[in-house]
């Protein structure tokens, strides 16, 4: 069964696309994590939810938000919306503080919902 997701990068008000900066510098860096995070993407866009915990989970008690995932210990964190909707928010490796990360997520969708609720997205 194909849900056709439909997949949304947030862009900051400086600009900025973190997701995407994330995706280009894996792509420039390490192209065996991009090519399985760009897979995993697309798998998600094409059949909904993925239920490998190995490749998409949700992140504990964040409301909302999961991430990506590929073996090398790349993650790109992301959060749904009504209407088959996932909106990425930005990637890191493995090996950063994963909690600042998230509080970083958090923030960054806590803004989108108020911006959309305010009609500004």
């Amino acid at each position: 069964m194909h849900w056709l997701v439909s997949i949304n990068a947030i862009v900051l008000d400086n600009g900025d696309c973190p997701a995407e900066e994330f995706l280009k510098l894996l792509e420039r860096n390490d192209k065996a994590s991009y090519k399985a995070l760009a897979h995993i993407i697309v798998q998600h866009a094409d059949y909904g939810a993925l239920r490998n915990r190995e490749k998409s989970k949700v992140i504990a008690g964040r409301g909302n938000l999961l991430e990506f995932k590929t073996r090398n210990g790349d993650r790109l964190i992301y959060f749904y919306l009504p209407g088959h909707r996932t909106i990425l928010t930005h990637g890191f490796h493995k090996g950063a503080a994963a909690s600042a990360e998230y509080n970083r997520a958090e923030k960054i969708r806590d803004q989108y919902r108020r911006e959309v609720e305010n009609g500004n997205g």
